[in-house]
């Protein structure tokens, strides 16, 4: 009787072991899933906007960017925009000028993503910060962006 309660303990312990172990990886590998597909955004976002020549200040805020760049040697306007009512906020691209949107990342925690910094009266620099949220916490990536092209 006594062997069957220590056995039982030690069983409970095992499973219980066995199912944090489980828990945590699954938590790991949302993150590192989330971390993997901020990276593919900021490195897509960041190639368009160093191409850039100019940022349509008008049309920027904290949640919108529009820009002239170029995409496979083209002219192009593109326009990234973080969309929604509450978090999770999605971010979307157009490489039409704004006609049509492609979802690119849908976890966003926060919708403000853009910052704006000029130097000599010229927008040359833009700060982009994701926020992704997973079940249990936040993955920040952040990156500054220096246009190349950037003119008056």
């Amino acid at each position: 009787m006594v062997t069957f309660v220590i056995l039982g303990l030690v069983a409970t312990a095992v499973v219980s072991l066995a199912m944090r172990a489980f828990v945590d990886t699954a938590t790991i590998a949302e993150r590192r899933d989330v971390f993997a597909d901020g990276r593919i955004v900021l490195d897509r976002l960041s190639k368009q906007l160093r191409q850039a020549e100019s940022v349509d200040q008008a049309a920027s805020t904290a949640s919108v960017i529009r820009f002239s760049s170029y995409l496979d040697g083209t002219p192009t306007v593109f326009v990234w925009r973080a969309v929604g009512s509450a978090p999770p906020y999605r971010l979307e691209e157009s490489r039409n000028g704004g006609t049509s949107f492609t979802t690119v990342a849908s976890s966003l925690a926060s919708p403000d993503v853009f910052t704006y910094t000029t130097h000599a009266g010229v927008l040359d620099q833009v700060t982009v910060r994701l926020e992704l949220r997973t079940r249990t916490s936040t993955v920040p990536l952040t990156t500054d962006v220096f246009l190349r092209n950037a003119t008056d």
